[in-house]
Parts: C-alpha cells; sequence; structure tokens
C-alpha cells in the first residue's frame, strides 16, 4: 500500500512537472546549451509575424489573433459599406487587399439582434451591430477606436490617401 501511494505521488509529480514546461522553456533551454553557431537555427515562438500586411500590423500592435484582426477589419468594412456612398466604400475597399474575403468574416449578427439595433435607425444601429460583431471576436467596443487608427496608418504607408481620407471621416 506504501507502495502504490509512493508511486501514485511521485506519478501525479511527475506530470505536475510536464505541464507546466512549455516549448518556449524548452527553447530557452536549448539556446543556452546550443553551440553559438546553430542558435540561429532555432525558431522563436515568442516572435510575431513581421508582415506588413494591415492583418500583421493589427496582431503586432494589439495583440489579437489573426482571426479576431480578420473579422475585425471585416465588420469595420461591413460598418464602412452601410455608412458609405456606395463609390467611396469601393475606394476604401479597393485599398485593403482581400476587403472582400474579410467582409466576409465579419461575424453574422443574431436576427432578432438585428431587428432590435434596426429600431435605433441608420449609424446608430451600425455602431450596435459593429459593436455587437466585435463582442462575438472576444474584443471589446473598445478595440474598435484602436482598429482605427492602425487601419488609417496601413492607408497612408500604402499611399492610399483618398480612402485614408473616406476612412478618416467615419469615425
Amino acid at each position: 500500500m506504501l507502495l502504490k501511494s509512493l508511486f501514485f505521488i511521485t506519478t501525479l509529480f511527475f506530470t505536475l512537472s510536464l505541464q507546466a514546461f512549455s516549448l518556449s522553456d524548452a527553447t530557452s533551454a536549448i539556446s543556452t546549451i546550443a553551440p553559438k553557431s546553430t542558435q540561429k537555427d532555432i525558431p522563436s515562438t515568442s516572435k510575431k509575424s513581421s508582415s506588413a500586411s494591415l492583418i500583421g500590423m493589427l496582431t503586432n500592435q494589439l495583440g489579437v489573433t489573426d482571426t479576431q484582426a480578420s473579422g475585425g477589419v471585416g465588420s469595420i468594412l461591413s460598418y464602412a459599406q452601410k455608412e458609405l456612398p456606395k463609390s467611396d466604400y469601393t475606394t476604401v475597399a479597393n485599398a485593403i487587399p482581400n476587403a472582400s474575403s474579410l467582409l466576409s468574416m465579419a461575424p453574422k449578427t443574431n436576427s432578432a439582434i438585428g431587428n432590435t439595433l434596426g429600431s435605433l435607425g441608420g449609424t446608430n444601429a451600425n455602431m450596435a451591430t459593429l459593436t455587437s460583431q466585435f463582442s462575438s471576436l472576444g474584443l471589446n467596443s473598445s478595440m474598435i477606436t484602436q482598429f482605427v487608427p492602425i487601419i488609417l496608418d496601413y492607408f497612408k504607408k500604402s499611399n492610399t490617401t483618398d480612402a485614408m481620407s473616406i476612412f478618416s471621416k467615419l469615425f
């Protein structure tokens, strides 16, 4: 009986120790013992993509996931589509690569919620829908105001000043 208890406690301790050990711990341990000439071959798990894409900018600057960034941009595009004249929306959408794909990644709102929001009318309903979509992505409404300047910065860096001018009037 004592042997069984000792075995159980040892197994439990070993299991808990393994759960506390992560891939970044392994990378750190290897980098301290690996020869300097091979350290560059060890991939870093803590660095995010340095991509200059809009989604890359959002994930790097805000710490959101690719899904949250894509869904958030799609939700903002959906808002812009409802609020802007068609030609202005086209200018904004053309400035964002894969805009139609991103638009399709915006979370769908519940029709009952949509009916309730529709009673608010116009811009208020569209903003309430945008807030609801961000919530569906696990983002609070304050994240909208964090996405907007990054999108504007993206337009500036990609030299799409017409889109930047139109988009800046939305928020």
